[in-house]
């Protein structure tokens, strides 16, 4: 039989506190059997996809490039397009901050769901927030059973 094992990707845009969501959803979800890794970079996605199996993602579109990266807005999307190209094609949430504009808002929410984002969460969210939409995306995309690993 075997193991059963759900892995989510969770970016962080920028160092976060014990109290951020990131740190609680892993500490709540780690006894149901979720793994959680952290990427603080566009690159270190890249790399933590192509070494494990990411059965869900949560995404800050404000997630920079690279470690050295000026472009702090292009990371996020960046990775919704790398994900998105994957043969599984795991489920994406993706967090935006407020826009200044309601065009640009919807220009974000456009784009987002174009590349198959499951949902679009603005900023700033708490655990409650993100644990509501993580149900809805087991139900609908595994009809509520984790993925078996092969």
């Amino acid at each position: 039989m075997p193991v059963r094992r759900f892995n989510v990707l969770l970016t962080v845009d920028r160092e976060h506190g014990s109290e951020h969501w990131t740190n609680q959803l892993a500490q709540l979800l780690q006894p149901q059997g979720v793994h959680t890794y952290v990427a603080r970079t566009g690159r270190q996605v890249a790399e933590l996809v192509r070494q494990t199996p990411i059965h869900a993602a949560v995404l800050d579109m404000n997630l920079p490039l690279g470690e050295d990266s000026g472009d702090w807005s292009s990371g996020g999307m960046w990775a919704l397009e790398l994900i998105r190209r994957l043969p599984d094609r795991p489920p994406v949430v993706l967090l935006r901050s407020p826009a200044a504009m309601r065009r640009q808002a919807e220009r974000i929410l456009a784009d987002a769901l174009r590349l198959g984002a499951f949902s679009v969460l603005d900023k700033p969210v708490g655990v409650e927030d993100v644990l509501a939409v993580f149900r809805r995306l087991v139900d609908r995309q595994y009809r509520g059973r984790w993925p078996s690993e092969d």
